[in-house]
């Protein structure tokens, strides 16, 4: 699944929805990592859809546990898989 298309989606802090696609840089059982042009907060919850222009994506449901800004401007962004 990595350097794999996602979507994602949250609810910024003024509770208004965001919705981005993004290059999946690394994914396992626990979580996923990918960069993104700006920070999302921890602890924020996030809905992630893998293959999501396919009839069968799939959806996990994931939270924000680091959002870390490279040399080159962009954040690293770190989720864990909820377990509901």
């Amino acid at each position: 699944m990595e350097k794999e298309l996602i979507s994602i989606h949250w609810l910024d802090a003024k509770g208004i929805q965001q919705n981005r696609d993004v290059m999946c840089v690394d994914v396992s059982s626990g979580g996923l990592r990918f960069s993104l042009e700006q920070s999302i907060p921890i602890d924020a919850q996030i809905e992630v859809h893998f293959k999501p222009r396919q009839p069968l994506t799939t959806k996990r449901l994931a939270t924000v546990i680091r959002s870390e800004q490279q040399d080159h401007g962009w954040f690293d962004i770190g989720l864990i898989f909820s377990k509901k």
